[in-house]
């Protein structure tokens, strides 16, 4: 999910047992606002460091670095703070399905799609007779 405000509780309240996980990407663009453009590729390797990581050991040594690192910034340290609890879950999973989590977003890899092949003019409308 994308931090939708609602939308976790929702899920759970209709799935008691579900696992929510939020999106890496829009947790990456909600941080990157608090970060200068001339910082986006440092922060960005910074943060693959944690999502990224081997192990959840691994993952957590990353993250305390990346906290140093961009303390400047707590505005985007905080999105990752507040949402940390969906990249350790993460860890429930293989290295090769973690990597499937965390770099796609089927739901919006499908609406992109869709997009693309409605838009305005890319189906004509005909007349049934």
């Amino acid at each position: 999910m994308d931090g939708v405000s609602g939308l976790e509780e929702g899920a759970c309240a209709i799935f008691p047992d579900v696992t929510v996980q939020r999106c890496i990407v829009h947790l990456v663009r909600n941080s990157i606002k608090y970060i200068p453009s001339k910082d986006y590729k440092p922060f960005t390797a910074s943060l693959k460091k944690v999502y990224g990581a081997p192990s959840l050991k691994a993952c957590h040594s990353a993250f305390e670095s990346f906290k140093n690192q961009w303390s400047a910034y707590p505005g985007a340290v905080d999105v990752w703070k507040r949402n940390f609890q969906h990249v350790e879950q993460l860890y429930d999973y293989g290295s090769n399905i973690r990597k499937i989590m965390y770099t796609t977003n089927a739901v919006e890899s499908i609406h992109s799609s869709f997009r693309k092949v409605t838009k305005k003019g890319a189906f004509p409308m005909r007349t049934l007779c």
